[in-house]
């Protein structure tokens, strides 16, 4: 039995938007994984709608809008008047940026340029902590995203960090960059912190344990090492890292 020529057209249709919902996500920088909700668009679903199967749902188209996505062109094949021209002048006007699943400003309004500061934290045995914060550069990231993905972070408190080292292998990988939230300074949740300690900043993990001490620790289990704090060591916590580039979220 043939298709008749409105089943054609439906098909072509889904298709097209299909392929404007993957390259509006690729434009954006962003991974199925970081649009997938369970229980509402899986990822399995989002592949569906990105192939042509079916067509997004509304609320989706809703979730994308907000996160800068052009959805009239997802939908028409037509951009929104002056996206075009938004970003190009974004991508003109991009500072050095990371690679990884935060997506790129919509325009100058969604832009949080993040201070990128030149120390380092060690996943080993420690990096020199500097006596001030020396900001390296900017990096621009879409406040949308950042309002979304860490809610309970004060954007202006985010400070990015690189992490160097083994020993938290597996969760951050040397050479990655760590989104730090500076207004944390305390360990009320278990979670990976950045800590200075003998004039030096580590990166790692930190629980409390039922006694009601701290435990520090590494996550690769080639190295694995736990120290406790018993009250007498002299640590600060400098923040909590809620995000890891290439977008391994805390």
């Amino acid at each position: 039995m043939e298709s008749s020529n409105d089943d054609y057209d439906i098909s072509s249709i889904k298709t097209e938007i299909g392929n404007r919902l993957r390259e509006e996500r690729e434009l954006q920088n962003m991974k199925v994984a970081d649009l997938q909700r369970p229980g509402l668009w899986p990822a399995t679903t989002i592949y569906g709608w990105e192939k042509g199967i079916a067509t997004p749902k509304a609320e989706y188209l809703g979730h994308l809008q907000n996160l800068g996505f052009d959805v009239a062109y997802i939908i028409t094949g037509k951009r929104t008047k002056n996206t075009s021209s938004q970003i190009q002048d974004v991508l003109a006007l991009r500072r050095p940026g990371l690679t990884g699943p935060a997506p790129t400003p919509a325009h100058s309004e969604d832009t949080l340029y993040v201070p990128l500061l030149s120390a380092t934290g060690s996943m080993g045995p420690g990096t020199e902590a500097l006596a001030a914060d020396v900001v390296m550069g900017d990096v621009p990231v879409s406040l949308v995203w950042v309002q979304m993905n860490l809610p309970r972070s004060r954007p202006e408190a985010l400070r990015l960090v690189h992490a160097y080292g083994d020993s938290m292998r597996g969760t951050l990988e040397s050479g990655d960059f760590a989104l730090v939230d500076t207004d944390i300074h305390s360990v009320d949740i278990d979670g990976v912190y950045v800590l200075e300690a003998h004039e030096r900043l580590f990166i790692k993990r930190v629980r409390q344990r039922m006694d009601g001490r701290y435990e520090i620790s590494s996550d690769n289990p080639a190295i694995k090492q736990t120290d406790i704090l018993n009250g007498g060591h002299e640590v600060r916590i400098c923040g909590m890292v809620v995000y890891g580039w290439n977008g391994r979220r805390f």
